[in-house]
C-alpha cells in the first residue's frame, strides 16, 4: 500500500500536473468503491468543478474541488494513480477517471477493490471512517518529543501497534514501521512500556529521520507516481538477507496479523519469545 512518504510524493504531482484545472467529465468504471454523501448525480455535479489542491490526510488523499465539494481517496493495499494523456482505454483494475479541459485524464487504479473514494461536501468529511481520529501527523509541528513520550507513556501496547495505530501518531504504515523499529535498535514485539527513557526518545528521534529518508528516497528514484518505491528499505521484505549493518540473517514475525521484518542482533528481544530469534535456522 502507499504509505507516508508514498502519499507525499503523489500529492505533489498531483499538484504540479492538474492544480487549478476544470474537470470535464467523470467516469465511474467501478462504482463498487465509491461512497457518495451528495444528492445529485456525479455527472451533474462535478464536472466544470475546478481542483483547488490535492493534500494528504493521514492515510487519505484529499482532493479539493471548487464549491467545497471534495473527493476523498483512501488507496489502502492496493490503490494506485495513473496520469494519461488524451487516452479513453480501459483495465479491469480501472476505478475512476476524471477528464480535465487541459487533455488529460487522472485515473484511480485498484486491483484488490479495497480502497474508498468518497465524493461530499466539506461539512460531510468526518463521516469518512478513521478520517476524524486520525492522531497527531508525524510531519506536524504537533508531533513533538513532549508529546510522543507522553503518548507512548499512556499505552500498554506493543510498539509496533503504537506506531501503526493511527489514532495517536499519524500515518506509519507496515514498512516504515519496521525500518523505524530497526533504526531505533527495537524488537517488534517489545511492548511500549519495556522502553526506558532512551528507548523512547530514540524511538522519538527514529520516527522523524526515517520518515525524512523515506521521502527523500521515493522522491530522488523519480518513478512514475503509481509505482511503489522500495528498493530503499534495509529490513521490509528482506526475510533471508543479511542484515545491512551487522550480518545477521533478517527474520519475519507476525504481530497482530501483520508480517514484521528485523534483525535479532541489532533488535534483540527485551523479554521471552516462543521462538529464539538467535538461532538463525529457526522458523518464522
Amino acid at each position: 500500500m502507499p504509505e507516508l512518504p508514498d502519499l507525499e510524493h503523489i500529492v505533489a504531482i498531483l499538484n504540479d500536473e492538474f492544480a487549478q484545472l476544470r474537470i470535464s467529465e467523470i467516469e465511474v468504471l467501478n462504482p463498487i468503491i465509491f461512497r457518495v454523501l451528495v444528492s445529485k448525480p456525479l455527472d451533474d455535479i462535478l464536472p466544470g468543478k475546478v481542483v483547488q489542491s490535492f493534500r494528504r490526510h493521514g492515510p487519505f488523499v484529499v482532493i479539493n474541488l471548487s464549491d467545497d465539494l471534495f473527493i476523498v481517496v483512501h488507496p489502502m493495499l492496493a490503490g494506485r494513480f495513473y496520469i494519461e494523456q488524451d487516452k479513453t482505454g480501459k483495465n479491469t483494475a480501472y476505478c475512476l477517471r476524471v477528464r480535465f479541459d487541459a487533455g488529460k485524464s487522472l485515473v484511480y487504479h485498484d486491483s484488490k477493490q479495497m480502497g474508498k473514494i468518497y465524493i461530499l461536501r466539506k461539512e460531510d468529511l468526518d463521516q469518512i471512517p478513521r478520517f476524524a481520529t486520525q492522531g497527531v501527523d508525524v510531519l506536524s509541528a504537533d508531533f513533538t518529543e513532549a508529546f510522543f513520550l507522553n503518548a507512548i507513556a499512556n499505552t500498554r501496547k506493543q510498539v509496533r501497534v503504537f506506531l501503526m495505530e493511527q489514532e495517536t501518531v499519524s500515518a506509519i504504515g507496515n514498512a516504515y514501521a519496521d525500518e523505524i523499529l530497526f533504526a531505533a535498535g527495537i524488537h517488534p514485539k517489545t511492548f511500549s512500556y519495556q522502553l526506558d527513557a532512551g528507548q523512547q526518545k530514540t524511538l522519538y528521534r527514529a520516527v522523524n529521520e526515517v520518515m525524512a529518508w523515506g521521502i527523500e528516497m521515493v522522491k530522488n528514484a523519480g518513478k512514475p507516481l503509481q509505482d511503489k518505491v522500495r528498493t530503499h528499505m534495509k529490513v521490509r521484505n528482506r526475510q533471508g538477507e543479511p542484515c545491512p549493518v551487522c550480518g545477521t540473517t533478517i527474520r519475519k514475525a507476525g504481530v497482530r496479523g501483520y508480517d514484521a521484518f528485523f534483525c535479532p542482533k541489532c533488535q534483540p528481544p527485551q523479554r521471552s519469545q516462543f521462538i529464539d530469534w538467535s538461532i538463525q535456522n529457526a522458523g518464522g
